[in-house]
């Protein structure tokens, strides 16, 4: 089988290892604009079956040569609606692919281009990180397994294992940029079985970690496809939450009302300058990860309502560490690794879905418990309750 990670970072470089490692046989070609990327993991990654490929996602020709090498195509590139445009005009040239994404990003946007993918026999499954991603597929499964599915709330987080190490007790695992989008955008939830915009940097629940305490878990916009797949299934309530340790939020909130996130341009000593951005930069050095310093994820998915007659609550629960001396963070392992084995499957186990689907329309049921077979040979254990 031949695979195609487009972009060499940090979850690219993670899902061609991943890839090597449990198919053997396959082969895998990670393409990035950035060569210097490509360096880095074709010195990290020690196989005879890895090439690299200079590529630009908004090179037409460039981008459907590559593809139509592939068998399976693996989405790590940013998150902008441009690019994820580009990738898709690329796709429906081809015929007879699948394709996965290691996010989620604009994803109601994705659907305007399901039908040109299936008149080619293409498939496109987006967001297949931690959250979005497996989150969603625990809420898939919950549908699944209910009569009546009536709540559905996820709570994840990434964090360090010992707290008053890191400034702020947390390490920026991805970028900054991503972090303050993630606290600043307006959440959708959902309630009485009808979605509602809430204000963001407000909504804080208590939760409790195993091992770790009580964290603060702020109410955030990670339901995604589960705002139309949940609200189909009848849920009347559900949300999505992030999850730091107690004080992170209170300072995240107080520079918010200060403006230091403020993306209206101010001037300093004769210059323009975007406090958001500024503070991007500060909070980008100060949070930075700290080697040696062991971080977690943790991912809780609950369910209430109907089953087998009773009013029942059912979870699933995952938890995992950094591997410190590989060099690869809990949260690289999570968001790569569903990626990577979500590639795997729609490879050699979906044959007759096309279009853009979402994760929890597919990888449900016997999908869902190879899914968590196939994480649990990677150290990932999912444990249902």
């Amino acid at each position: 089988m031949n695979y195609l990670v487009l972009g060499g970072g940090l979850q690219g470089r993670v899902v061609a290892y991943d890839i090597l490692k449990f198919e053997p046989g396959s082969k895998v070609t990670i393409a990035d604009i950035d060569e210097a990327s490509l360096k880095i993991a074709k010195d990290l990654i020690d196989d005879k079956n890895l090439s690299v490929a200079v590529c630009d996602i908004f090179n037409h020709k460039q981008a459907v040569e590559l593809m139509e090498k592939a068998d399976v195509i693996i989405n790590g590139l940013p998150h902008n609606w441009e690019t994820t445009e580009s990738f898709y005009k690329a796709m429906m040239v081809c015929k007879n692919k699948k394709a996965v994404f290691t996010d989620y990003w604009m994803w109601d946007k994705q659907y305007q281009f399901s039908d040109e993918l299936k008149k080619n026999n293409n498939l496109v499954v987006p967001g297949l990180g931690i959250v979005p991603g497996f989150g969603n597929i625990c809420g898939g499964q919950l549908a699944l397994e209910f009569e009546r599915l009536d709540e559905v709330f996820i709570y994840c987080g990434g964090l360090p294992t010992k707290r008053g190490v890191a400034p702020l007790d947390y390490m920026v695992l991805f970028n900054v940029e991503a972090l303050l989008d993630l606290y600043l955008t307006p959440p959708t939830v959902i309630e009485d079985g009808v979605l509602k915009v809430t204000e963001p940097l407000t909504d804080l629940e208590t939760v409790f970690i195993p091992g770790y305490g009580d964290v603060k878990a702020l109410k955030t916009d990670g339901l995604y496809s589960l705002n139309k797949t949940l609200i189909e299934k009848g849920v009347q309530r559900a949300a999505e939450f992030t999850c730091r340790y107690p004080g992170h939020y209170e300072w995240m909130q107080t520079l918010d009302k200060a403006g230091f996130f403020s993306k209206e341009a101010i001037e300093v000593d004769g210059q323009q300058v975007v406090p958001r951005a500024f503070s991007e930069k500060v909070l980008n050095s100060l949070m930075e990860k700290i080697p040696g310093v062991r971080d977690f994820t943790y991912l809780y998915v609950v369910g209430r309502g109907l089953k087998d007659g009773v009013l029942t609550e059912k979870t699933y629960t995952l938890l995992d560490h950094s591997d410190e001396e590989v060099g690869i963070t809990s949260m690289m392992r999570t968001t790569a690794y569903p990626s990577s084995i979500a590639a795997m499957i729609v490879a050699h186990d979906i044959n007759d879905k096309f279009g853009v689907i979402e994760p929890e329309s597919i990888f449900v049921g016997d999908m869902f418990e190879k899914m968590c077979t196939e994480l649990s040979k990677r150290g990932l254990m999912v444990y249902g309750k």
